[in-house]
Order: structure tokens, then sequence, then C-alpha cells
């Protein structure tokens, strides 16, 4: 019995040792305004403030895109407020990083304007016409949809963290030599594809997805 006590108290422990350290209850406001690069406010955005998988505070933007949160504070390093992690309603993504000097200094975070940029899922496939063997060769270069700012005293930018180019790469093969390849980019952001058949030069095309579904193919 003892030793099922002692197992029960060292779980319990290493649960506790795990959880976020909250600074004497403490209680920090956040506050901001999320609209998009034309002046629109969005609505029903969540927002959250965390450390890893704990939620310490959560709420909505309103109609006007305000939010004006109650959070506890954790004075772990990784504090971080989402606004809308997973790229709900078709928008892009904002995590916002405390500075470790910024810790316990201010009662209230003014995040000020953040802007969100909408979403396209766009889908590129190709299609073999050809009954010649060949092999296509493809990459997309494109923009990430989410921004990353450092908080000191206000939003810090960091521009090789903010929407920064992303590139994948793909290949057909004899037992596959048809593509469909999916992903979420910046709307109205150009992107490039490059493809290359066998030995031929490289084609380069720039490409503007303005729809919330776009698509694009290739044939060869």
């Amino acid at each position: 019995m003892s030793k099922l006590l002692l197992i029960a108290t060292f779980i319990s422990l290493l649960a506790a040792d795990c959880e976020p350290k909250i600074e004497n209850n403490k209680r920090v406001i956040v506050r901001g305004n999320i609209i998009t690069e034309n002046e629109q406010p969005v609505q029903n955005i969540e927002v959250t403030t965390s450390v890893e998988e704990y939620i310490l505070g959560k709420t909505l933007t309103d109609t006007d895109g305000v939010i004006d949160m109650v959070s506890a504070e954790s004075y772990d390093d990784n504090y971080i407020i989402n606004i809308n992690n997973g790229h709900q309603l078709g928008y892009t993504s904002v995590k916002i990083i405390r500075d470790e000097n910024q810790t316990f200094e201010s009662n209230i975070y003014n995040l000020g304007t953040v802007y969100l940029h909408p979403i396209s899922n766009f889908t590129l496939t190709t299609t073999k016409k050809s009954s010649q063997d060949a092999i296509l060769k493809v990459s997309i270069n494109f923009l990430n949809i989410t921004c990353l700012y450092n908080y000191k005293y206000g939003l810090l930018e960091d521009p090789s963290r903010c929407y920064e180019e992303q590139r994948i790469t793909a290949k057909t093969s004899e037992l596959h030599s048809n593509l469909d390849l999916s992903l979420q980019v910046i709307k109205d952001a150009p992107l490039t594809i490059t493809y290359q058949i066998d030995e031929n030069p490289e084609v380069t095309v720039e490409v503007i997805p303005n729809q919330l579904n776009f698509d694009y193919e290739i044939s060869y």
C-alpha cells in the first residue's frame, strides 16, 4: 500500500512540475484591434494566451475586431499570445512571443493594430497527356500563412519570421504520372511555380490566387 502511495505522490509531483508557473495568480490585460489590410475589422477571431498546451486566457474579437481580455500570466519562456491559431475563418494567424526581459514589467499587453490576411486554398494539378515517357519536376514558392512577432513594450516585427517564403517540391514517376498538390496561401499574394520536363529548360510562371479556392493545372 505504501508503494502505491509513493508512486501516486511521485506522479502528482511530476504533473505539477509540468504545469505552467503562474506568478502569484497575477492577471494581465491583453488588448488590440484585429483588422484586414483594407482596414476592415475581423470578428469572431479567437485569441488565446498559452504555455505549450495550457490555455491561460481565451476570447473572441467583437464586431469591431477589438479584443480586451483578462489572462493569467506565466513566467515560463514559452508564454505565447495566439491570434487565430489554426487559421480559422479563412485568415492568416499571428503568434506573439513575449521578450524575456518583459516578464512582469507590465500589467497590460497593448498589441495595437494587428493585420490578418485572407487565405486562398491553392491546388496545383499536373496531367500527363503525352504518350511518351517523361518525368515532370515542379516546385512552388509561396508565403507562409503565419506571422511571428516579439513583444517588448509593443509589437516588434521580425521580417524574417513574418509570412516568410516557403518552398515545396515534387515530381512524377512511372507509376504516378499526375500530381495533386494542395496548400493554403495568402490570397492575392503572388507565388511562383517552376517546372521542368525531363532535361528540357525550366519554365517559371507567376500565379496570383485571387479566389477562396484557386486551381492551376500543368499539362505535359
